[in-house]
């Protein structure tokens, strides 16, 4: 009876030991080429069901990406193509961020409207106001 105990302890023992190193050596699935699109965080009431698990299960080029109430298939961002660039410069920031979440309320300036542009903060990126360049032609930085 006891044998049998100690066979069963060292099956469950080896299968736990080997399992994680089974999942960890297996093969990283790859998705589509191209990036998901920057979705702004905003508050879900209903989070939707996802139509996708991996690119694959998306129609021709399109990602599967998290979208603000869910994960879905969508088209992906060309990263190739330059994007606006707000005039001006970002605001010295000082302090440090009072929440353990960072958040990015953008990731570049085109993702800003009315001239703000996309800045780092203490708590992640947001679009704030530029400070004006105040240098003249022909002054020393």
């Amino acid at each position: 009876m006891k044998s049998s105990s100690l066979i069963v302890f060292l099956v469950i023992f080896a299968f736990g030991f080997l399992m994680p190193w089974a999942v960890e050596g297996a093969p990283k699935e790859i998705g589509k080429r191209g990036v998901c699109p920057f979705i702004q965080p905003a508050m879900c009431l209903v989070y939707e069901p996802p139509e996708c698990h991996s690119d694959w299960q998306c129609p021709k080029k399109q990602k599967c990406c998290q979208d603000v109430c869910g994960i879905k298939c969508m088209d992906p961002v060309d990263t190739s193509k330059p994007g606006k660039v707000t005039p001006g410069k970002c605001p010295v920031v000082t302090g440090h961020c009072e929440s353990h979440k960072h958040v990015d309320d953008c990731q570049n300036d085109s993702h800003c409207l009315n001239g703000f542009k996309c800045c780092s903060g203490p708590c992640g990126n947001s679009c704030v106001l530029p400070v004006k360049d105040s240098t003249f032609p022909g002054q020393k930085h």
